[in-house]
């Protein structure tokens, strides 16, 4: 089977590929297909982390994975930018261009088990965003904190346990200094295990309750009970930013207002296999905090 990657990829255009290649049951429509690359132009961050999510689904459900590209990948820039995120050679076996590599904007896609979660998040990513913000990782905690949140809620709604992670720094991108971290899984989605206890309520009301704080539907050994309401608190509250999060068929959005956070909830007509969070967050509001016992370890 082949299916058509977008020529715009992202959040909002995911729907047609995710519905060409997963069942409403949630299993593969096809045991081999064939992911055709030639009308790519245009792929955002969270474009990365649905494919990346799309693709580890995929194999682990048996499903044999093919790829069609463009006759050159000169001139592609969303083929190339694919290429230097390293999700060809992570699903492939092998880049497309030798001189393919990482760009220091990125932290390049990555599959992270809740197991490892924590050495990630305080290792690797927190170094990462430290040096690209140039602010010490004291600087950061509060960002890997609600990152980590993120994960005990994988481990609670999620089959696999696991999610794919990407990120970009933007130094000035509609004129702001904006970090976009985007982290998906496909399982179960938040909006199930909520509507065990509150069976009344719709996916966009569920999500709403996710991050209302104190709630938490399973307990796990990290988990201080702050769930999914840190992030808010974290991203939005403190540092100005935007939290999106679709799961199932609901659709939060919460973005800072002039005195609270303002939130936005509904019910999609398209449905998301799993849970889908992007963060944007707005640099400049990080604080530079300078500790005596700050780690100035390389993040690579």
């Amino acid at each position: 089977m082949e299916v058509m990657v977008p020529q715009r990829f992202n959040r909002s255009t995911m729907y047609e590929l995710l519905e060409a290649v997963i069942d409403e049951d949630l299993k593969p429509k096809a045991e081999e297909i064939t992911f055709n690359f030639r009308k790519l132009k245009f792929i955002e961050p969270a474009g990365v982390t649905i494919l990346g999510n799309l693709f580890e689904w995929l194999n682990k459900n048996g499903v044999t994975c093919d790829k069609i590209l463009p006759r050159s990948i000169d001139g592609r820039d969303a083929v190339r930018y694919l290429d230097d995120s390293l999700f060809f050679e992570q699903y492939f076996g092998e880049k497309l261009r030798e001189q393919a590599g990482l760009r220091p904007t990125t932290i390049p896609l990555n599959l992270v088990s809740y197991a490892n979660s924590y050495q990630f998040l305080r290792g690797r990513f927190a170094f990462w965003l430290a040096n690209r913000l140039d602010v010490t990782v004291e600087s950061v905690k509060n960002i890997t904190v609600s990152m980590e949140e993120i994960f005990n809620n994988i481990r609670d709604h999620a089959q696999e346990n696991t999610g794919c992670i990407f990120a970009q720094h933007y130094p000035n991108k509609d004129g702001e200094n904006t970090v976009h971290i985007t982290i998906s899984d496909f399982g179960v989605g938040i909006p199930h295990n909520i509507q065990k206890e509150y069976p009344s309520m719709d996916d966009g009301e569920a999500l709403n309750m996710a991050i209302t704080a104190g709630f938490s539907t399973r307990s796990t050994p990290r988990n201080r009970g702050v769930g999914l309401a840190t992030l808010v608190d974290n991203v939005v509250k403190d540092l100005g930013g935007e939290v999106y999060i679709h799961s199932n068929h609901g659709i939060l959005t919460c973005k800072a207002g002039n005195t609270d956070s303002d939130v936005e909830y509904n019910v999609s007509p398209s449905y998301y296999p799993g849970t889908l969070i992007q963060m944007k967050l707005k640099a400049d509001n990080i604080e530079n905090i300078i500790s005596d016992e700050e780690d100035f370890g390389e993040w690579d």
